[in-house]
């Protein structure tokens, strides 16, 4: 039987964009007569399933699993590939962070994106690390993330950014990773730090008024902000920005300079980088993975290296 590409869009990404880029690549593989099979999401959660079912179904004649749509949309269907992670995985931007495509060196254009993927050969294929995260440290069940986990200050950013009407709105005129700045400029001015222990590889941590720990596979994250600007998915470690004991005037700053990486230079900035984090707090604070809400802390986290196959 002829290999096929399992393709699963979000039509809702980007306000609609997922839908609209779909006609075109899917107009595009019929013209060069490619095998595939395509399914839409219809609820949140719905692309870890349908990449679940079609892994399991299909792995022996699946070509390489594509995602038409935003990170959110990628970060289910890495998880719905479980024990499957030998399938190639593509990406298709439509959404409004596109973090993703940034970090792995993809391209934006779809049309550019699909001739990458078409073009792959399993014999240049590069395998990238993914990331496992736990919460409640061993007590539940564990999800992967490839680009990132926020906790604290932007994990409430994604949370609420997610809910909030304005990103529809911006979406519209492609404009989506505003969304985040506009959610975080409100915020700002409301958020309490926290205290938390930080454990790596090993070694502790205490910090007192902690606004975010953000732990990345890749250097960018809510939209474009390279928060660990030294990041890369294939050396085998997580890196880690604690921003602590810092004013909400200074805060401002800090969001002008992380665009360019220049936050890492700021006292009040801690980097660092491990295998094997944990991280604890008084009180339970949000987190986000890939920019979807993934619970509160107490959380651990590890890398997992080249778990995966990218196109």
């Amino acid at each position: 039987m002829e290999k096929f590409l399992i393709i699963i869009i979000n039509p809702k990404s980007g306000n609609g964009r997922g839908e609209k880029i779909w006609k075109k690549v899917k107009a595009d593989l019929q013209k060069r007569n490619v095998p595939f099979r395509s399914f839409f999401t219809q609820k949140q959660g719905h692309a870890k399933e349908l990449a679940q079912q079609m892994v399991h179904m299909h792995h022996e004649n699946t070509r390489g699993i594509i995602a038409v749509g935003g990170d959110g949309t990628i970060h289910e269907v890495v998880n719905g590939m479980r024990n499957y992670m030998h399938i190639p995985i593509g990406f298709i931007s439509a959404g409004s962070g596109n973090d993703f495509a940034r970090g792995f060196k993809l391209p934006k254009s779809p049309g550019e994106a699909l001739n990458h993927i078409l073009g792959f050969k399993m014999s240049r294929s590069k395998q990238y690390d993914l990331g496992e995260l736990r919460p409640g440290l061993r007590r539940h069940k564990s999800n992967y993330f490839a680009n990132s986990v926020g906790i604290g200050f932007d994990g409430e950013v994604a949370k609420r950014t997610n809910e909030a009407n304005y990103k529809d709105l911006l979406n519209k005129f492609g404009l989506g990773s505003l969304s985040y700045i506009f959610t975080l400029l409100k915020l700002s001015m409301t958020y309490e730090p926290y205290a938390l222990k930080l454990k790596v590889d090993g070694k502790e941590y205490a910090f007192e008024d902690v606004w975010l720990v953000a732990t990345a596979n890749i250097k960018y994250y809510g939209g474009g902000m390279m928060i660990c600007p030294d990041a890369r998915p294939d050396d085998g470690q997580l890196d880690v920005c604690v921003v602590h004991n810092l004013s909400r005037v200074k805060l401002f700053f800090l969001f002008g300079t992380v665009f360019f990486g220049l936050h890492t230079k700021m006292k009040e900035v801690t980097m660092l980088r491990g295998k094997e984090i944990t991280v604890e707090s008084d009180v339970p604070v949000t987190m986000h993975a890939d920019g979807e809400v993934a619970g509160t802390t107490p959380v651990s986290l590890h890398v997992l290296p080249k778990e995966f196959t990218v196109i």
